[in-house]
């Protein structure tokens, strides 16, 4: 039983639980990405092959910003009191709605970008409500 015995000086609890910080590099790293991916795309289409204005960065800066932001927020809200199907459909939701407004910004019909939009956002529905049902 030496393996369990307590090292002299070591004045932590034998099975202390971990603590973690309520916002790791992961959590944070992912939607920062998607922001500055967001963003940039978002520029270069309302910039449609002109010339990169001022209002062109900040149009990607505010877009970027505002869907980084939203992304943190509901993947820190989403908690597993929230069931399943909601949580899927909320992702999917979001997913639908940005890819339907940036594709909406290419020239596209409004006809189009929504069923475009429709359809991203029943695949990501579908792809998280598997996620969550087989790692829950």
């Amino acid at each position: 039983m030496s393996h369990a015995a307590q090292v002299r000086g070591d004045t932590r609890r034998p099975h202390a639980p971990a603590r973690h910080p309520a916002t790791s590099r992961a959590s944070i790293g992912w939607p920062l990405a998607l922001a500055v991916l967001y963003g940039c795309w978002g520029a270069t289409l309302q910039r449609d092959a002109g010339p990169i204005t001022w209002r062109n960065v900040l149009f990607g800066i505010g877009s970027g910003l505002v869907v980084g932001v939203v992304a943190f927020v509901l993947h820190k809200a989403m908690t597993r009191a929230i069931p399943q199907p909601v949580r899927a459909a909320v992702w999917g939701v979001f997913a639908g709605a940005v890819f339907g407004y940036l594709y909406s910004l290419s020239g596209a019909s409004i006809l189009r970008s929504i069923f475009l939009g429709l359809v991203l956002g029943l695949v990501v529905l579908v792809s998280v409500f598997y996620r969550y049902h087989t790692k829950e």
